[in-house]
């Protein structure tokens, strides 16, 4: 589906390649200066005879802190979920009064983001650019008042007027405090995600070349996105796309469109990405239940061959003391909620900047699941006209009707045309992320993976926003894995899945493989290779497993509370939606799959949830070579 993109973005990849090159082997590549993590001088404080604070960096909520509303919320519900906050954000908390400043040295295309995030009572914020010669040009003024649902839109102003010039940026925030304010209690505003953003010069990666003369083993970025559909990326049909800078990563890279996970939950499915076993054999069912000390990961075995390794987790029910993928990751970003795409990338982006080649970054996204808060103006059905990279956003166009949607399902905070608007946002975050590596000469050895631990509902099955069940919906994930070297792009077409991924990033690398159940997609797909003949998934909390064709799918449920005990049958060929239950009617592919999905379920190579391993006997293992699935 993305090949009539391949020539036109190809060329568009090569012009800026070609860009950020200058004589001498240096580049100009992206860089960020956080202001919120930089000490600022103090201009003005309109209260000196008073005691109070003037800055400090915190971490806020791209929106508000509790995004429902409460009184459609039923009690025994917010036991359950007791609280839905917007994705955090690093943030600087402003008192009012006062005007802070940083003096810094600009590059090319240089601007500044910020986002006004809200005043805890009525204020106007400021911000602006004093030139060497003293004058001052204001570039933002907006009131701003409590935090909404939906954050307004960050502000990209654009400084190319004083480019390569120091220059002093200023941020200020006018309002009334009242005589009786405390240090405690004095009247602030919040600027979320303060960052210039301009391009220098870089000599890191000609260095690094000079000294080892070498082909040195390829860095790997590991793209781990929550919630996101396989359909929820690229064309849409009678739709634009939602991802102009996914499409354009697709475009160089190698497409698998038959990917599916091994498991329908955050925790259990990234577990099988980084160690390549199915739920069965990792033990791992649930949000609670941490990986096995006796598991190797994937992290693990880069970082004994000298990798430096990073991760990024923005859920806090992902991290570490929960799931134990954090072992093997030298460097562990933890939420204490749950991360936007701003501020995980731009975690990711910082360590990049520092880390040593080889690299291993995992970077998990969050923002497709609930609640949906995309800031402004995605909630409002808007997205970058075109893939910025890391430069600014020039123009905006519609994915959508325009206009504000509120959320339909206020337990979790959802909404459909919200779901979209949150990949349409995160999409932004990769595409910056993927230009300033680029800009660094990162990518000519870095293999970059982009996959999703699950999909989602959303209404399917009369079911809103909970990936349960193993259909379709829950089960089928993006997947594409991009190649450095001038490797030949292409769709690969058959049946893969993401625990496929371990074996073939450390065939890559040159690394044996320990026991796993995935197969290197090089021999899966590709000249006289379809893929699997079928794929397996389990559910969450050990209730149900599903094999399935490129044509027919078997499941079963057991003790979901959600969706009736028993087996299901469907043609997907007839019924792509999944709402003809064929079990019971004779069908030669019922006793075929149940069969198959039985015997896959028994061979266990390590105990599961208290089970005993239950490998197959020789004459259920020469069945199943017999049918073509092992």
């Amino acid at each position: 589906m993305y090949r009539r993109y391949l020539l036109a973005i190809g060329i568009t990849l090569s012009a800026i390649a070609l860009a950020h090159c200058r004589p001498g082997g240096t580049r100009l590549a992206w860089h960020r200066f956080e202001l919120w993590s930089l000490p600022p001088q103090i201009e003005i404080r309109a209260f000196p005879g008073r005691n109070h604070p003037l800055s400090r960096p915190v971490v806020s909520f791209l929106g508000a802190e509790e995004v429902r509303n409460l009184e459609l919320v039923p009690a025994k519900q917010l036991e359950a979920f007791p609280k839905r906050p917007a994705g955090q954000v690093n943030a600087l908390k402003q008192t009012l009064g006062s005007r802070l400043k940083w003096s810094l040295q600009l590059g090319e295309q240089p601007y500044l983001s910020l986002t006004p995030l809200s005043c805890s009572r009525p204020c106007t914020l400021r911000a602006g650019v004093r030139a060497a010669s003293g004058e001052i040009t204001e570039l933002f003024h907006q009131p701003s008042g409590p935090a909404s649902v939906f954050a307004p839109a960050a502000a990209e102003l654009d400084l190319a007027r004083w480019r390569n010039q120091e220059v002093d940026l200023l941020m200020q925030v006018d309002g009334e405090v009242p005589a009786d304010a405390t240090p405690a209690l004095w009247p602030y505003a919040l600027w979320g995600s303060p960052t210039v953003y301009t391009r220098i010069k870089s000599h890191r990666f000609t260095e690094e070349a000079k000294s080892d003369p070498g082909k040195p083993p390829p860095n790997i970025l590991l793209l781990g996105i929550d919630t996101l559909r396989a359909d929820a990326i690229g064309p849409r049909p009678g739709k634009v796309s939602l991802t102009p800078s996914i499409d354009r990563l697709a475009s160089i890279s190698d497409v698998y469109p038959d990917a599916f996970t091994a498991l329908n939950v955050t925790n259990p499915s990234f577990a099988s990405i980084l160690t390549g076993l199915y739920g069965k054999n990792h033990g791992v069912y649930d949000l609670l239940t941490p990986l096995a000390p006796a598991q190797v990961t994937l992290a693990q075995l880069l970082a004994a061959r000298g990798y430096d390794t990073f991760a990024v987790i923005s859920a806090r029910h992902l991290g570490d003391h929960n799931s134990g993928l954090g072992r093997g990751f030298g460097t562990v970003v933890e939420a204490s909620e749950h991360l936007s795409a701003e501020m995980a990338t731009g975690a990711a982006w910082d360590w990049l900047e520092k880390a040593h080649a080889p690299f291993f970054a995992w970077v998990h996204l969050f923002d497709p699941h609930t609640p949906h808060t995309p800031p402004q103006p995605y909630a409002s059905g808007q997205r970058p006209a075109t893939a910025s990279g890391a430069g600014r956003v020039l123009g905006w166009s519609p994915f959508r009707e325009l206009g504000p949607r509120a959320f339909d399902e206020p337990v979790l905070g959802g909404q459909r045309d919200l779901y979209d608007g949150e990949v349409a946002y995160l999409d932004r975050e990769v595409g910056r992320l993927l230009d300033a590596m680029d800009s660094h000469g990162m990518l000519e050895n870095t293999i970059i993976v982009l996959v999703a631990d699950h999909g989602e509902n959303l209404g399917e099955h009369g079911i809103l926003y909970r990936h349960v069940g193993l259909w379709d919906t829950t089960t089928h994930v993006p997947m594409i894995v991009h190649w450095p070297g001038g490797r030949a792009p292409g769709v690969r077409r058959g049946l893969v899945q993401s625990i496929d991924l371990f074996p073939t990033l450390l065939a890559a690398v040159g690394i044996a493989a320990p026991q796993n159940d995935g197969t290197a997609l090089s021999e899966l797909v590709g000249e006289n290779r379809h893929g699997r003949r079928v794929v397996f998934s389990e559910h969450s909390g050990a209730t149900g497993a599903m094999v399935r064709s490129e044509r027919y799918k078997y499941m079963t449920s057991a003790g979901n509370p959600m969706i009736p005990d028993g087996e299901y049958l469907y043609d997907l060929q007839a019924d792509p939606g999944e709402s003809q239950n064929l079990v019971g009617k004779g069908m030669a592919e019922e006793k075929e799959l149940s069969t198959v999905l039985g015997l896959w379920l028994r061979d266990r190579r390590a105990p599961a949830h208290g089970a005993s391993p239950q490998p197959l006997s020789e004459d259920d293992r020469a069945r199943l070579h017999a049918l073509g699935y092992l």
